[in-house]
């Protein structure tokens, strides 16, 4: 009988034919932004408007016409989701190694090559930090992703060598 070596516990050793581990250069809070919160907010807000709609008339002892509250909850509901559609649901989550970035809605995951990047643009979205990454063609997710950076985003452009894609604000 062969003598077998024992797998190692430790898999930072296990080599990784040369190529990096992706790193997340996305906020940890995306999860938060992009599903936490639209499902919370959707969920609750078409509760309400159930509620207010399903219930009958008698049964809310209103001072004043039901179709007040009715409509204004509802036109709360469409505006929620409108907000959700355009402002939460653009976020992506980010994750690069040397050769490629990882786009993800968590439901699919993209992979583009460094060098379909055109720009990376620094701005302000829903009041934080924001980058929009410019794709040189349209991507599955359009020519225009949008991220919140994590912590060491800045840092891990650097130490990558990606410095000469940020636009210069």
């Amino acid at each position: 009988m062969e003598k077998k070596e024992p797998i190692p516990q430790d898999t930072a050793g296990i080599p990784s034919n040369g190529h990096s581990r992706p790193a997340n250069l996305s906020s940890s809070l995306t999860l938060f932004w992009r599903v936490f919160l639209p499902v919370f907010g959707t969920v609750f807000f078409t509760g309400m408007l159930l509620a207010f709609w399903l219930i009958d008339e008698a049964d809310l002892y209103l001072s004043y016409p039901v179709w007040w509250p009715r409509t204004a909850i509802a036109v709360i509901w469409a505006v929620w989701l409108y907000f959700v559609w355009k402002k939460l649901w653009p976020l992506k989550r980010i994750d690069a190694d040397d050769g490629h970035l990882y786009v993800t809605n968590y439901w699919v995951t993209v992979r583009y090559p460094w060098t379909d990047v055109e720009q990376l643009e620094s701005g302000k979205w829903l009041g934080r930090n924001a980058v929009t990454l410019h794709l040189k063609g349209a991507g599955r997710f359009g020519q225009q992703i949008l991220f919140f950076p994590g912590s060491h985003y800045q840092e891990w452009i650097k130490e990558h060598e990606k410095a000469h894609l940020l636009l210069a604000n």
